[in-house]
C-alpha cells in the first residue's frame, strides 16, 4: 500500500470516527469525566493551552472558567452559575424543544397520556391539568435560556406562542370529535414568562416598543380558542419594563382606550390589561386622572370607591364624598338589598352582609367605608348617623362579644328607633346563627321551633322587667314539658343538644363525667359559632344552678328512645347502634337492659348487630 493511500486510509478513519466519538461511544459520563480529570492532572500548562487553543472562542472561555478559579469576588459571583458553552446550551434547548413537542403529541393522541377515564362508568375526559403542568416543568427549564436562544439563534419552532396556537389545533384535531376541553388550557407562570420574553425580544429585535409588545399579545390572545395567559405573570412582566417603556404602553392604551380590540379590557376590572391599565395610570398619570378613572369602575368593585372617597374627604368635599360613599354601597351591596335600601340607622351592614369569620384584618375595607361615611356625616354635622355608623364599625369588630354589643347599644347615643332596629339586627343575626340543625333537617319534614332557650337568654339580658328570674321559670318550665318522643320533639333535639353542649362546657369543660354518652349523642354533633364564649358566660350566669343536673335528668329518661333501630340500618352495619347501646348503659343502665332484651328477641338473626356489640363489650 502506498503511502498516500495509507495517508488517506487514517484520514478517513480520523474523519469518520475521532477518538474523541469513539470515547462517547465507549465509555459511561463518569468514566469519561474521570478521564479528563486525569488528563488535566498530567498536562502541564503550556501542553493545556495549546490544546485549548485548538478550540472554538466560546469553547475556550466555557472551559477557563471552569479549570481557572475565581479571583475577584464579581468572578466568584459569575462562577456560582455553572459554565456552559454556546453548542451546550444549543444542545440543552435542542432537547428541551423535543420534550414540549412530545407533550403536545401525546396530547393529540386518541388514547395518549391525557385522556383520562376514572372509572370504567364515566366518559373519558381530556386532563388539561396534567398536560399544562408537563409544559410548565419543560418551560421552567427553558425559561433561563430564552434571552440567550434568541440572540444566538437557537432553533424555536416559530417562538411560544405559535407553539400553543398550533398545539390548540392538533390538540382539537387529535382527540375524539365527542370530547371538549372543557376547562381550557391555562397556561402558568413560567410558560406565560417564556412566551412574553420571546415576543418582547422579537419586538425589540423590529425597533418596536412595549405598546407593541402589549398589542401583539392580545391579537394572540384573540388567536387562541382554548388558551389563555397568567393573568400575574402578564402584569409583572410589563410592570417590570423600563420606566421609559411603560410609559409607552400607557400611552399606546389610552390612545386606543376605545378601540374594539381594547375597550373591554380596559374597562373590565377583572382583566390583567385594566389592573396593568390601572397599575400604570397611577404610576404616570395625574391623580386627578387617576381618580376618575377608579370611579367609573366602582360598580364593578366597589373597593375602587375608597381611594375616590378619600381623596374627596381630604378636599373637604364632604357633599360629594356621600355621594361617591352611596355609588360605593350600591356596589357592596349589590344583590344583597331587599325593597327598602340599606341605611346605617336600619340594620347592622355586617349582618347584610353574611357576617365574616373574626380573623385579624377581615372586613377592614368595610370598617374603612364606614369610618369615611361617619367622618363625612359628622362634618356635615348629621350626629344620630355619625353615632349610628360608630355601632356600625364595631359590630365588625365585635359582633360575637356579647358584653361588648349590649355596651355599643347602651352608650352610643342615638335614638330610640335606630337603638331598637340595630339592635334587633344584631339579635336575630346572633339567633340565626347559634341556631343548632342536623342535615337530616333539610329533608324531613318534622316539627319547627320558633322560640327557644337563647330568645329567653338575650331578652332577659337586655329587658330589665325580665332578668335571671323569668329565664330560669322559662327555661325549667320548657324542661318539664319537653317531649320524650323523637317525632313530637323534632327540632326541639337541636336545642337540648346545644344546651347540653353548653352545660357540660360550662361545669366541666367539655371533660364530661359521661364520656360514650358525651362523645356518641352530644360531641358526635358538634357545631360551633363564634359566639360560643360569650353565650356560655351569660347562660352560666343566668342559669339554675341545677340546670345541668335537670338536663341530665331528662336525657336519662328517654335517651333509649333516641337510640337507632336496628331495623333502619344499611349494608349490615350496626355500629352506629352499638355506640348509643354504649351510651344508653352508661347514663341509664335500667333502660339499657330493658332495650336489650327487647332487641334479643326481635333482632335475634342479625349476627352483625351482635358482633357490633361484642366488639363494644356490650351483651
Amino acid at each position: 500500500m502506498s503511502k498516500n493511500s495509507q495517508s488517506n486510509s487514517k484520514g478517513n478513519v480520523k474523519q469518520e470516527d475521532s477518538v474523541g466519538k469513539c470515547i462517547l461511544k465507549a465509555l459511561t459520563e463518569s468514566e469519561i469525566s474521570q478521564l479528563i480529570d486525569e488528563l488535566f492532572a498530567v498536562l502541564s500548562d503550556e501542553q493545556r493551552e495549546s490544546a485549548l487553543a485548538q478550540l472554538s472562542g466560546d469553547t475556550q472561555e466555557t472551559l477557563n472558567q471552569i479549570i481557572a478559579p475565581p479571583q475577584t469576588v464579581e468572578q466568584e459571583k459569575i462562577s456560582k452559575a455553572q459554565p456552559a458553552s454556546l453548542a451546550k446550551l444549543a444542545q440543552s434547548w435542542s432537547e428541551l424543544w423535543g420534550e414540549w413537542n412530545q407533550i403536545i403529541w401525546q396530547a393529540s393522541q386518541e388514547e395518549g397520556k391525557y385522556i383520562v377515564q376514572e372509572v370504567s362508568w364515566e366518559e373519558p375526559y381530556f386532563d388539561d391539568c396534567t398536560f399544562v403542568e408537563d409544559l410548565e416543568a419543560v418551560a421552567q427549564k427553558m425559561k433561563p435560556l430564552v434571552k440567550i436562544a434568541f440572540e444566538n439563534g437557537f432553533s424555536n419552532d416559530d417562538g411560544f406562542a405559535a407553539s400553543l396556537l398550533s398545539a390548540e389545533s392538533e390538540i382539537a384535531d387529535g382527540i375524539p370529535d365527542w370530547m371538549e376541553i372543557a376547562n381550557g388550557i391555562h397556561v402558568e407562570g413560567a410558560t406565560t414568562s417564556c412566551l412574553l420574553e420571546w415576543e418582547w425580544l422579537l419586538v425589540q429585535s423590529q425597533g418596536q416598543d412595549g405598546f407593541k409588545l402589549a398589542q401583539k399579545i392580545r391579537e394572540w390572545e384573540e388567536k387562541f380558542s382554548n388558551t389563555s395567559l397568567d393573568d400575574d405573570t402578564v402584569i409583572d412582566f410589563f410592570s417590570n419594563l423600563p420606566d421609559v417603556q411603560k410609559k409607552l404602553v400607557l400611552d399606546g392604551m389610552t390612545a386606543n382606550r376605545e378601540v374594539q380590540e381594547w375597550k373591554y379590557d380596559l374597562e373590565n376590572t377583572h382583566s390583567c390589561w385594566h389592573i396593568l391599565y390601572m397599575e400604570l395610570m397611577q404610576q404616570f398619570a395625574t391623580p386627578e386622572v387617576y381618580l376618575s378613572n377608579l370611579r367609573a369602575t366602582i360598580s364593578q368593585q366597589w373597593q375602587n370607591g375608597l381611594p375616590v372617597i378619600e381623596d374627596l374627604l381630604t378636599k373637604q368635599e364632604y357633599r360629594e364624598s356621600l355621594i361617591v360613599i352611596q355609588e360605593t354601597l350600591d356596589a357592596l351591596l349589590k344583590n344583597k338589598q331587599d325593597k327598602n335600601p340599606w341605611t346605617p340607622e336600619n340594620s347592622l351592614l355586617f349582618v347584610t352582609l353574611g357576617g365574616f369569620s373574626y380573623d385579624p384584618g377581615n372586613g377592614e375595607k368595610q370598617k374603612t367605608l364606614l369610618r369615611y361615611y361617619q367622618q363625612a356625616v359628622r362634618e356635615l354635622g348629621e350626629i344620630e348617623r355619625a353615632n349610628a355608623l360608630e355601632i356600625q364599625q364595631i359590630t365588625f369588630e365585635c359582633c360575637y362579644d356579647w358584653s361588648r354589643m349590649f355596651k355599643a347599644f347602651a352608650e352610643i347615643p342615638v335614638s330610640k328607633n335606630t337603638q331598637q332596629a340595630l339592635f334587633t339586627s344584631w339579635r336575630e343575626s346572633i339567633i340565626k346563627r347559634g341556631t343548632p340543625y342536623r342535615y337530616s333537617d333539610f329533608y324531613t319534614n318534622i316539627k319547627t321551633v320558633d322560640t327557644w332557650w337563647l330568645h329567653w337568654l338575650l331578652d332577659s339580658i337586655t329587658t330589665e322587667e325580665k332578668g335571671h328570674i323569668w329565664f330560669r321559670q322559662q327555661i325549667i318550665e320548657w324542661l318539664e314539658n319537653l317531649p320524650g318522643d323523637p317525632a313530637q320533639l323534632g327540632r326541639e333535639y337541636n336545642v337540648i343538644h346545644l344546651l347540653t353542649r353548653d352545660l357540660t362546657q360550662i361545669k366541666y369543660q367539655g371533660k364530661s363525667p359521661l364520656p360514650k354518652f358525651y362523645e356518641v349523642v352530644i360531641q358526635s354533633n358538634q357545631l360551633s359559632t363564634p359566639d360560643d364564649i360569650s353565650r356560655r358566660m351569660y347562660l352560666q350566669e343566668y342559669a339554675p344552678p341545677d340546670l345541668w343536673e335537670r338536663v341530665m335528668a331528662y336525657w336519662q329518661a328517654n335517651l333509649h328512645n333516641f337510640v337507632p333501630l336496628p331495623e333502619a340500618s344499611q349494608n349490615s352495619d350496626y355500629t352506629k347502634n352499638a355506640q348509643w347501646m354504649s351510651a344508653l348503659k352508661e347514663l341509664a343502665p335500667e333502660n339499657y337492659q330493658s332495650l336489650l332484651s327487647q332487641w334479643k328477641v326481635q333482632h335475634k338473626r342479625r349476627s352483625n348487630l351482635w358482633k357490633a356489640m361484642k366488639n363494644l363489650g356490650l351483651t
